[in-house]
């Protein structure tokens, strides 16, 4: 029997996942979204502005549709606490190890590659045509961003957003609530809460972007 699926955040990253999602494990019911002048989108209705809206969340399977990485974990925090049952979403032409590790409510879209050994947390983003080498790790809540690469054995920590074409060396780890932007190429290890850039990327900003 299909889940009914809702879809939280009626935005560009929805329609990602829209097009993406497996019709024949999920019945696509429509958005939660907290706009409260926000009534459809994409031809499909917003059910829904705030979660107790939901009456009996746990005949639910829920995916969080956000592209910001601190809002994607302040939804997933929510859902966890009243026993929601978490969607993952995988691109049918995404390629994926049957050796690789994949947690809850996950999204890897078109043409990304998760190679064996690779361990993947919850609430992750794999986006379209990125590619996790072997025996990396992207912990709860990142983000990889279209096109980038990581090398094999690879950390990339909580909440971190790793942006467009950018590469990250073999070997090497970047800290939890980090950025590296578009097109940067990362040669050493890259500590939390800080945003890098270049090649090769260095620290242009100091700052949390959660905490």
């Amino acid at each position: 029997m299909k889940k009914e699926l809702i879809i939280i955040g009626a935005g560009g990253y929805a329609k990602s996942v829209l097009d993406s999602f497996d019709p024949q494990q999920y019945d696509f019911k429509g958005f939660l979204d907290e706009r409260p002048d926000k009534e459809e989108h994409f031809g499909y209705p917003v059910l829904a502005h705030s979660l107790e809206d939901i009456l009996h969340p746990e005949n639910f399977s829920f995916f969080i549709a956000i592209g910001s990485d601190p809002k994607r974990k302040i939804w997933f925090d929510r859902l966890n606490e009243i026993g929601a049952d978490f969607a993952s979403v995988w691109d049918s032409s995404a390629i994926v190890s049957p050796l690789a590790k994949v947690g809850k409510g996950c999204f890897i879209g078109k043409m990304a590659i998760v190679n064996a050994g690779v361990e993947i947390g919850d609430n992750v983003v794999i986006n379209t045509m990125a590619l996790v080498e072997h025996g990396s790790s992207v912990e709860n809540h990142a983000n990889i961003s279209t096109k980038a690469v990581l090398n094999g054995d690879v950390l990339i920590g909580e909440g971190t957003f790793v942006g467009s074409g950018s590469v990250v060396i073999g070997q090497l780890s970047v800290g939890s609530w980090s950025i590296v932007g578009a097109g940067a190429v990362v040669t050493k290890d890259v500590e939390s809460g800080v945003t890098v850039a270049g090649v090769p990327a260095r620290v242009v900003r100091r700052e949390a972007r959660f905490w």
